[in-house]
């Protein structure tokens, strides 16, 4: 069967176990060729192949719900349900979503950016169900690494209570984007190789005679001691019956543990054992987590087409290796991340320092209470986390840390519009959920060294400070001496004799201001690195001046650095001046490149200065 012919997943039904196979293989292929072209999530999806096949074998979506966390694992399955000839479009705006989405199949039940919300769902989807009598399977497929967060624990005692009708399949491949760094995964192949379970096998085979009998009697034992000892163990705990494990690379029998799944009542787990990368050499071979999510590459050397430039650093190398410098004289500093120390490029850290390095697992919430409790405890913790993984953390942020006024530092990781991930991964909203919070400071920096600067002098404060910075590389120069900036103090430049005046942020500081210098326009150009608290005695300044001034941000305005200013204007003598916005929109923001999602939003550097040139017209 040609994978472009795939319209449905019923079609699969009608084949042998060898064309299964040969299927697998050829899907393979076609996502080690596609990826290649578009980037994307890779590893994940080549361990998931069989896996996929065999639930689409033995279960009839989209009546059966099949869930994915995290969404990002569900290639194979677009692919089994007819998206095939759209995965050229993937994660381009207009395309294919990188993840699950509703609107784009009937295949796709729910929604997941993040980890760990499959089994809530599923158990909601599996309520529904009943409540209203129908008919249909639901099942969950969540790995070793979303089982490290709460809110799958959570689910898992609540499934266990209630009873309802639903399959988790269990897919451990000892990795959630890097390495496990969690006990939860330990628990079930720790036991395994026990010195209780080997004893008692040993002893078991030393004192039988290997009769058919008695093996079979033995092969008994040994799935008692498995179930009670070892791998069904913790699920039993929960009330979960258990099936398992399976090798998750073997269609015939992963084929038969579905189907008995699907026969059995009440909730039960079916433990599935896959390899990420399986068929790709470099992505098999992988232990940090480079090829989770990858750029274009060429598929015959395995070599990323890299875009940076000569003397650029990503971001969060940047911010990574000024860490390391400030820990290597303050033995006081940690560095915390749930489950990304390769995306935040703490791996050098961790090496240095493995003593104050702390890899959580995907548990935002426990991440930042563990800061601060670190922080009580007299150490200043460094908690690297995505932009759009602190929204699970806000109240922790909020009761645990600033609450108690506890000195922990965020780095932001991920700050601002982060492209071909999409809705779920936009992280354009932490400016405004954080600056509810009271007594935090809120700062990104416009470039490297200014990076650097800020670093630092937020580990020479004791309020709690969040260090925001986006996807994406920047010119990196190593200061040899870094300088305390002042909390709540922006900067500004003139380009020419000032028409007009422009307040933002990060590395558009400097992209304004090229512009203006190419398109000949007097500018000042104001760097408002604080978001909170915000320039005073700048603002009064600049509305002094009398110029028009615009605020051009890209993140979202309500709640952001312009709410901010109207807030700080609002609060002093007299009527608020006037002053034009550009940013994003009360809406999420879907899948697409950067630059065609700045361009469509209207909050590119071409829209800023069409907006400055027509204010230029009417002034003169």
């Amino acid at each position: 069967m040609r994978i472009l012919d795939i319209k449905n997943p019923g079609q699969i039904r009608q084949l042998s176990m060898p064309q299964l196979e040969t299927l697998a293989g050829d899907i393979r292929s076609f996502l080690i060729q596609s990826l290649s072209r578009t980037g994307g999530h890779l590893s994940s999806n080549l361990g998931i192949v069989e896996l996929t096949l065999a639930l689409h074998y033995v279960f009839e979506s989209p009546r059966d719900k099949l869930i994915f966390d995290v969404g990002h694992q569900s290639y194979v399955h677009k692919i089994l349900t007819g998206r095939a000839p759209e995965f050229g479009t993937l994660r381009q705006r207009h395309g294919l979503s990188g993840f699950q989405k509703r609107e784009e199949s009937e295949h796709d039940p729910w929604e997941a950016g993040h980890s760990s919300t499959s089994l809530s769902a599923a158990l909601g989807m599996a309520v529904a169900r009943d409540l209203q009598k129908q008919e249909g399977e639901v099942i969950a497929v969540i790995g070793d690494g979303a089982l490290t967060g709460g809110m799958a624990m959570e689910a898992l005692n609540n499934i266990g209570a209630r009873k309802e009708k639903l399959i988790i399949v269990y897919n451990d491949n000892d990795m959630s984007i890097s390495p496990n760094h969690a006990g939860f995964k330990n628990h079930l192949t720790s036991l395994r190789s026990s010195r209780t379970y080997r004893t008692v096998k040993r002893d078991v085979k030393a004192g039988l005679e290997p009769s058919p009998v008695l093996l079979n009697s033995l092969s008994t034992i040994r799935d008692v001691l498995r179930d009670n000892l070892v791998d069904g163990g913790l699920f039993h705990e929960f009330g979960l019956d258990y099936l398992g494990p399976v090798d998750g690379h073997n269609l015939p029998e992963l084929i038969r543990t579905l189907e008995t799944a699907r026969e059995h009542k009440g909730p039960v787990v079916v433990h599935v054992r896959t390899r990420k990368g399986l068929g790709f050499a470099p992505a098999q071979q992988d232990k940090t987590g480079q090829w989770h999510g990858v750029p274009p590459f060429d598929p015959v050397t395995g070599k990323f087409r890299s875009s940076s430039c000569p003397g650029e650093e990503s971001w969060s190398m940047i911010i990574a290796d000024t860490l390391s410098r400030l820990a290597r004289s303050d033995p006081r500093i940690t560095a915390i991340t749930p489950a990304m120390a390769n995306g935040s490029k703490l791996l050098q850290f961790a090496a240095r320092y493995p003593d104050r390095f702390f890899d959580c697992g995907i548990a935002e919430e426990h991440a930042v209470t563990a800061a601060g409790g670190m922080a009580a405890g007299g150490l200043r913790p460094f908690v690297s986390i995505y932009s759009s993984f602190l929204q699970r953390a806000y109240d922790q942020v909020l009761h645990d840390v600033a609450r108690q006024h506890l000195p922990v530092v965020f780095g932001v990781d991920r700050a601002g519009l982060v492209g071909e991930d999409g809705d779920t991964h936009q992280g354009i909203y932490d400016i405004a959920f954080l600056r509810t919070i009271p007594d935090i400071v809120i700062c990104q920096p416009k470039d490297s060294p200014e990076a650097q600067d800020l670093l630092y002098s937020a580990f020479c404060n004791e309020d709690p400070c969040f260090i925001r910075y986006p996807r994406g590389s920047a010119l990196h120069q190593r200061k040899e001496k870094l300088e305390k900036i002042e909390t709540g103090t922006w900067t500004s430049f003139d380009e020419g004799k000032p028409e007009q005046i422009v307040i933002t942020y990060g590395p558009e500081v400097d992209r304004v201001r090229e512009k203006a210098r190419i398109n000949g326009m007097g500018l000042r150009v104001v760097n408002a690195r604080f978001f909170k608290p915000v320039d005073r005695t700048m603002l009064r300044e600049i509305f002094a001046a009398g110029l028009p001034v615009t605020v051009f941000e890209t993140d979202v305005s309500q709640g952001g650095l312009s709410s901010a200013i109207r807030d700080e204007l609002a609060g002093q003598d007299g009527p608020v001046p006037a002053f034009h916005v550009i940013g994003l929109p009360d809406a999420f923001i879907p899948h697409g490149s950067v630059r065609t999602l700045r361009r469509e939003e209207g909050i590119s550097l071409e829209d800023l200065f069409d907006w400055l040139e027509s204010r230029r017209g009417a002034q003169s």
